[in-house]
């Protein structure tokens, strides 16, 4: 999977820009505040139809302006993204796609950036929406099953706030959940079980030292077990007026060497985890779809020494598209060809 070209219009800091991409290595460069980020942001709102840095379409639209566009032209498709105030429309081919899950995934990107650490610190939440969107964009079962899950629990939710719960209508809601409860668990197993397979053999082979790396998976429920453990929350949801148990509640950790991660590793290894954890990633998305994502570095090699840097850059698969955000080229260890891609404040946007 390639990006040729990427054309934005009014997005972010950007009037307009065009940039034409190398097949394999790319590196932008540019002062803080010139756009590099927002380059590789765009790419991302095309592969998971939103970006990870607003819930509020509307920021990515440039100031004063009333929509933003997004056009990129890849080796298999041509994907287009209108964002005005309230919506945004979704394009393939100049096909207007009315469903988010038919555009999603439809070109993968896996982005590395700084903050990714906090994925150890988030919220359960937070780091199911990870889970969710990694596993929507290969699994179309997936996504389905979660869209047709969040409406039958928002709609049960607003049942058990009711002063008379319909016993009746709730039982319906429970039998309609169970089957969609089983494909979420199962799918999100098979993602924990993939990355597992992959995450220690990365972690040893970037960060130079074998670690035994690994993810559990704190599930709701085995997934026989899902209609029984469903018809026993009964009482509880109407006490607390809420669907107490479901995926919804689900979570999961990291574990190093037997141990929490977060009691015994040091930033950098917690860094070096979650470039592995990105890495298998990679795989996951290489078996499930047969192809490789582009992959995306926001100014992340220059928080790594040189030997980690190399390390990083050598186990990408060959065929990777590669492209890498940093303020300057020089404190990069890049040993191969690349396109050097230069942003300058105030130019084009």
């Amino acid at each position: 999977m390639l990006i040729r070209t990427l054309k934005i219009s009014d997005y972010r800091n950007y009037s307009r820009k065009f940039v034409e991409f190398d097949p394999q290595l790319n590196i932008i460069v540019g002062k803080n505040g010139t756009g590099k980020t927002n380059l590789l942001e765009s790419i991302i709102v095309v592969s998971n139809t939103k970006s990870y840095r607003t819930n509020n379409d509307a920021d990515l639209i440039k100031k004063n302006r009333d929509f933003a566009r997004i056009e990129l032209v890849s080796d298999e498709n041509v994907y287009k993204v209108v964002i005005n105030k309230k919506n945004k429309s979704l394009y393939i081919n100049e096909r207007l796609i009315s469903r988010t899950s038919e555009f999603i995934g439809s070109l993968n990107a896996v982005l590395f950036k700084p903050s990714d650490l906090e994925l150890f610190n988030q919220s359960p939440s937070e780091r199911r929406k990870l889970l969710d969107i990694e596993i929507s964009k290969v699994s179309k079962r997936y996504i389905q099953a979660l869209l047709k899950y969040n409406k039958l629990l928002k709609d049960k939710n607003k049942l058990l706030k009711q002063l008379e719960v319909d016993d009746v209508l709730l039982k319906v809601f429970n039998e309609s959940m169970v089957p969609l409860i089983k494909i979420i668990i199962e799918e999100r197993e098979r993602f924990i079980d993939t990355i597992n397979e992959y995450i220690t053999p990365m972690y040893s082979m970037i960060s130079g030292r074998p670690s035994d790396i690994k993810i559990v998976y704190r599930k709701c429920s085995e997934i026989p077990e899902v209609e029984k453990a469903l018809a026993a929350s009964y009482d509880k949801d109407n006490y607390y007026h809420y669907a107490t148990f479901g995926p919804h509640h689900d979570d999961y950790y990291f574990l190093m060497d037997g141990y929490d991660l977060n009691s015994i590793a040091s930033q950098g290894q917690r860094r070096m985890v979650l470039i592995a954890f990105k890495f298998a990633l990679i795989k996951y998305i290489q078996i499930n779809t047969l192809k490789t994502p582009v992959v995306l570095l926001d100014d992340i090699l220059s928080e790594l020494d040189k030997d980690n840097q190399e390390r990083l850059l050598n186990i990408l698969p060959s065929e990777t598209q590669v492209i890498i955000t940093n303020t300057d080229i020089n404190n990069l260890n890049i040993k191969s060809d690349y396109k050097l891609i230069e942003l300058r404040e105030g130019y084009d946007v």
